[in-house]
């Protein structure tokens, strides 16, 4: 087995024969350089074999690896060897489909990011200059280095990019900083009249979570690159060095629920609303339906997302032992100050049986997410619902209602 200094030796010799094909492992060394060339076969067996059999394994690499002299765009180059180092492009623009949106920036003796990455401008076939000609799904990685600060519309690049994106694929966006570059307080750019906005960690962040929903996507990477940034430089002075931001998305399947938004949860009888029932109590609303109003109990009337929901009703019916409900009570839920949505009449035996058993609910369906809800409680009805007498000889007691919302199965 070799060891470590052996390899140092025998790698210095053939670098020596060979540098400028192996240049992208001048940065590497000792266990480094094993590692690096183990991965790319080049083992023991081929070192007996000689310098041919390293050298076609170290073309095979050349392919495989984004070389350190590649003339991608101008900003990109400025740290284009540290991210090979880092293991960044390794990591996120590995896949083998993967797109450069903007890659020229005004260039043309440019390439795109890395060997395998395909170049989109304006000159593209079937490019628009909006609408990305790829199929939903089809690219394992994005990548855009200042470009998206160009882009009037970004709310729809945003959203094109995350479409051909597969599930599992990465966005990467990197634009100017506005402490690094721009260095001034408000638009126009000092440096670019094309420039649509300014740009620090937080303005990029807000349009990101002003396009993409909830568990959408990942950020998986942030940074303020000021690789070689000459800080005694003045806002009147054009920069030196990185002065960029840089961020990648990875796009999710997203779940099936959605975040809640406070409104699915209990509501007890304290938030519900009556015009003729004593507040005895703290806990629950009674009524031993000696009054005839319309409509006794009812509420709390709050905005709900659109989406389907099952609201659950506890109540007492105190006394009711084997009693038929002789007069109907009626449960509903309504929104718009009291279009009825659904509701159910207890009555009869059946009636009773519900009664005793002290819960009932109901499904619905919100089409209308400006519409404020309520879930009521009839007795008596004038218009609905007509009766006479009491349900039953006892009374009712209202403890409030448990709202849930309902999610879509996997």
């Amino acid at each position: 087995m070799f060891d470590d200094i052996h390899w140092r030796w025998k790698f210095s010799r053939l670098y020596k024969c060979t540098s400028p094909c192996l240049s992208p492992l001048q940065h590497l060394s000792g266990r480094n350089v094993l590692a690096w060339l183990s991965k790319f076969s080049i083992v023991r067996d081929q070192h007996r074999t000689g310098t041919v059999a390293v050298a076609a394994s170290v073309h095979a690499a050349k392919k495989a690896l984004p070389e350190y002299h590649r003339s991608v765009g101008f900003e990109s180059r400025k740290s284009y060897s540290q991210k090979i180092e880092s293991g960044f492009f390794d990591k996120y623009l590995s896949g083998s489909s993967i797109l450069e949106i903007g890659y020229k920036g005004g260039l043309n003796d440019v390439v795109p990011i890395v060997p395998q990455a395909v170049g989109v401008d304006l000159d593209y076939p079937g490019y628009n200059g909006k609408t990305l000609p790829f199929p939903d799904e089809s690219q394992d990685a994005i990548y855009t280095s200042h470009c998206f600060e160009h882009i009037a519309d970004y709310k729809h690049a945003l959203r094109d990019w995350f479409r051909v994106l597969k599930i599992g694929g990465f966005l990467v966006i990197v634009v100017p900083h506005q402490h690094l570059f721009e260095r001034r307080r408000n638009l126009p750019s000092r440096w670019n009249l094309d420039h649509k906005r300014f740009y620090t960690p937080a303005s990029l962040l807000r349009e990101i979570e002003e396009v993409f929903a909830p568990n959408s996507y990942r950020v998986r990477h942030m940074m303020d690159n000021d690789l070689g940034f000459d800080y005694s430089v003045t806002p009147l002075g054009a920069g030196v060095g990185c002065f960029e931001i840089e961020i990648v998305l990875e796009k999710l399947k997203q779940p099936v629920w959605t975040l809640d938004d406070g409104t699915t949860r209990d509501y007890p009888a304290g938030e519900f609303h009556t015009n003729c029932l004593e507040r005895k109590h703290g806990f629950f609303l009674e009524t031993d339906f000696s009054t005839t109003d319309i409509c006794p109990i009812f509420g709390p009337y709050v905005p709900l997302a659109a989406g389907d929901y099952e609201v659950r009703y506890f109540f007492e019916a105190v006394g009711i032992g084997g009693q038929e409900l002789e007069a109907p009570i009626v449960f509903d839920v309504a929104r718009d100050g009291g279009r009825r949505v659904v509701s159910v009449k207890l009555v009869g035996p059946a009636g009773a049986e519900v009664m005793r058993h002290g819960a009932l609910s109901l499904r619905f369906t919100n089409d209308s997410p400006d519409s404020p809800f309520e879930f009521r409680v009839f007795t008596s009805c004038r218009l609905r619902v007509f009766t006479s007498g009491r349900p039953f000889q006892g009374s009712f007691r209202f403890f409030g209602v448990s709202l849930a919302r309902l999610w879509p199965e996997r």
